[in-house]
């Protein structure tokens, strides 16, 4: 996300319609992990990358097509599917993709989380009934939270959160039989000490 937060300011203060794809899994030979980010607007804009270059045509068009309907989709590239040629997926591997409207109120938390190097869970709900769909919450590590699902989600998520803090890699879970969501570890960048001549 860090690589993306100058275009995503930039659209902002232009008050332009955003969609945000997130890689949520991949399989094989992918050139980007999970949590990778890419961001357009209908206009043309895009910054960052979900898959080197393989597969961001397609995802700009779904993009595009999430802010038309105000619907998030789960996207899936392959190279056993038909498509995968024609998007460019020819390297051996998957991924899935989340696109989904750009939430600029929602983004000024995790904004905040990632400016002042915090460390942070930022869930997506990546599967499941429209009203959950797209839906987040962000947990830091004090303890503090953004963002609801429902009573019922609200205690797993929390629990599958500061399982993928404590192990520090983002992964995707299941709530319940219907809603699967995206873990999204956030951490401070790491440090670099050289000693020695």
């Amino acid at each position: 996300m860090r690589d993306i937060l100058p275009d995503l300011d930039h659209w902002r203060e232009e008050n332009k319609s955003i969609a945000l794809a997130t890689v949520i899994q991949t399989w094989g030979s992918s050139p980007r992990r999970a949590g990778a980010k890419m961001a357009i607007t209908p206009d043309g804009g895009i910054t960052g990358s979900v898959s080197g270059g393989c597969v961001e045509g397609a995802v700009f068009e779904e993009g595009v097509e999430a802010l038309k309907k105000n619907q998030p989709k789960l996207l899936h590239f392959g190279v056993a599917d038909e498509t995968a040629w024609e998007v460019g997926l020819a390297c051996g591997g998957s991924i899935d993709v989340f696109v989904k409207p750009f939430d600029s109120e929602y983004f000024k938390s995790l904004r905040s989380v990632i400016a002042d190097e915090k460390s942070a869970v930022n869930l997506t709900v990546v599967r499941g009934p429209n009203e959950l769909l797209g839906k987040e919450m962000l947990i830091k590590d004090d303890g503090s939270v953004t963002g609801t699902f429902n009573e019922e989600l609200n205690a797993t998520a929390l629990k599958v959160a500061n399982e993928a803090l404590t192990q520090g890699t983002s992964r995707r879970a299941m709530l319940n039989e219907d809603v699967e969501i995206f873990a999204e570890v956030i951490l401070p960048p790491p440090t670099l000490i050289a000693v020695g001549g």
